[in-house]
């Protein structure tokens, strides 16, 4: 790797991360199994035996490892040493049941954040939808992905994704603050300063709703506004669902990991 050219020595390049089941509990020089669909993924790397890798397991357990065994149907690996795992980061996203591949592009994006959670929300004007959300396929579909972003982003956990619920089952379950991507609310940046909001409290998540592609009812955002939302404004343009829920994720991201110090 070429030299920064600023004085800084550069950085080592990222092993790359594959996923493995039953890390809990484990100590270096155990052996693991890569799971049983990362042999071809591990094969387009071009990862052999004795070259060294990441492996995480989604549920915050991250180590250094050293490929020992590659087979037709299986791979192992050497643990060599835990690394440090980033903390999910403590939003929940509710996307709106929609497009299939947007959702799905959406799912991608939120989990390279390391978001903690995905739930479809049967919005009003979602119920026009013909499938995302809703399906056995698209669930698998949209684990695939999330398991893809995971190792792609270098993260240590995978959200739990849920639904399709109603806003007012989703409403009832949740606890902690939220905002509402919405072009009627408060800019984010007045003046070059960030909106105040909410602080998110230790063990709450905090819900970044966005709403459908035909917009909210009325009532919708009177009952998110009741239930404590703040609305928030991503500028004057009208965004896509999926746009909208990477935008505020990344302000989400950027505020909270300024107050609490996250990295």
């Amino acid at each position: 790797m070429s030299d920064p050219g600023d004085g800084r020595s550069p950085q080592p390049r990222p092993l790359p991360t594959f996923l493995a089941d039953g890390l809990a509990g484990r100590k270096s020089a155990v052996q693991a199994d890569l799971a049983v669909d990362e042999v071809t993924h591990v094969r387009a790397a071009r990862i052999r035996p004795g070259d060294r890798l990441a492996v995480a397991d989604g549920a915050g357990r991250r180590w250094e490892g050293e490929l020992i065994e590659l087979g037709r149907r299986g791979a192992r690996c050497r643990l060599l040493r835990a690394l440090p795992a980033r903390p999910p980061l403590p939003v929940c996203v509710w996307a709106p049941v929609a497009n299939r591949d947007r959702s799905l592009w959406l799912v991608e994006k939120v989990v390279e954040f390391g978001v903690s959670e995905v739930t479809w929300i049967e919005w009003e004007r979602s119920r026009s939808v013909g499938d995302a959300g809703r399906s056995e396929s698209f669930r698998q579909r949209a684990a695939r992905r999330a398991r893809a972003a995971l190792k792609q982003s270098g993260g240590s956990w995978l959200p739990r994704l849920l639904g399709p619920v109603s806003l007012k089952q989703a409403l009832a379950g949740h606890e902690g603050a939220g905002w509402l991507a919405d072009r009627g609310g408060s800019p984010f940046f007045a003046g070059g300063t960030a909106l105040e909001v909410a602080p998110v409290r230790s063990g709450s998540l905090l819900a970044v709703a966005v709403g459908p592609e035909g917009g909210l009812t009325a009532e919708e955002r009177r009952r998110c506004e009741a239930a404590g939302f703040e609305l928030i404004s991503l500028g004057p343009g009208t965004l896509r669902f999926e746009t909208a829920a990477v935008a505020a994720v990344a302000l989400a991201a950027a505020v909270i990991r300024d107050t609490e110090g996250m990295t």
